[in-house]
């Protein structure tokens, strides 16, 4: 039978390692992923409502791969082993869905844990940027297209990233592209169905490839496709350059991060309006 729960921010849903007997659907709320790496508590990703977390155990039968916890007060739906398994068996499309959610945080976790590990990461810098008062306290990410194509690609530009990971691909008819952004795109391809996935590791944003065809370039460095580095490239501390495909793709975009200082209690965020507003000005003074 189906229930729901209710954790506190901070509480413990599951724990790594240990047995699992459901999944898990998020109601409201956020959680945080972690996993331990040779004594070190290392954040993988944050989950939001409508994502699941808790599958892994049910499809091999093995204890909890991380832990979940309520990164804010949260409300999950509670999916028991039998409930879960008879769902998958009568219902192809939903199974096929899961598998390549799974499939796509290995994936993203294994690029991660590895670009951890390297004792020689490179991070390449920009220059620093003056950013807003409100974009540098809110620690914000935004997306900017700098060609009429990228720009056009985007439901608004610059476009705000709320979440984590955050996939990019080509627009498609592809039930398990699973993007948070489709990019429209035509013969001959530039961008892939699944190109690109933005991840923030503590504060720290980088661009992982997807398995594309022709990879992406993150701040002149190759990334996937034949020739790239297959795994992840952190960004500098202000934000980067990324181009999906080749040098010849008209898909430009400027990935531009505040960084959280010298925040005040008091603070409050600027209206919708005024964010708007701002935003707008950034980018034309910035061209």
């Amino acid at each position: 039978m189906v229930t729901t729960a209710q954790y506190k921010s901070g509480e413990i849903i599951i724990r790594e390692n240990d047995q699992g007997g459901t999944a898990y659907v998020i109601e409201s709320g956020r959680v945080e992923v972690t996993k331990d790496l040779q004594g070190k508590n290392i954040h993988l990703t944050y989950l939001y409502p409508g994502e699941t977390f808790g599958e892994m155990s049910m499809i091999d039968d093995k204890p909890r791969s991380a832990t979940v916890t309520a990164a804010d007060d949260t409300e999950v739906r509670v999916i028991p082993r039998d409930q879960f398994l008879e769902t998958l068996n009568s219902n192809p499309e939903v199974a096929l869905k899961l598998l390549k959610t799974v499939f796509e945080r290995l994936r993203e976790a294994s690029a991660m844990i590895a670009q951890l590990q390297k004792d020689d990461t490179t991070v390449t810098l920009v220059p620093e940027l003056e950013l807003p008062d409100f974009l540098v306290r809110a620690g914000a990410v935004v997306l900017n297209g700098t060609t009429p194509q990228a720009a056009q690609a985007l439901p608004q530009n610059p476009l705000p990233i709320k979440k984590f990971p955050f996939r990019i691909g080509r627009e498609s008819n592809d039930p398990l592209a699973h993007n948070d952004l489709n990019i429209p795109d035509s013969v001959p391809f530039q961008v892939s169905r699944h190109h690109v996935t933005l991840v923030n590791h503590g504060g720290h944003i980088g661009v992982m490839d997807r398995g594309s065809t022709l990879g992406a370039i993150v701040d002149g460095q190759p990334l996937g496709g034949k020739h790239g580095d297959p795994g992840l490239v952190f960004l500098g501390a202000t934000g980067g350059t990324l181009i999906l495909g080749t040098e010849e793709s008209p898909f430009r975009f400027q990935l531009i991060v505040g960084r959280e200082r010298d925040v005040r209690s008091d603070w409050q965020p600027p209206s919708p309006s005024e964010n708007r507003s701002l935003l707008k000005k950034l980018f034309e003074r910035w061209g």
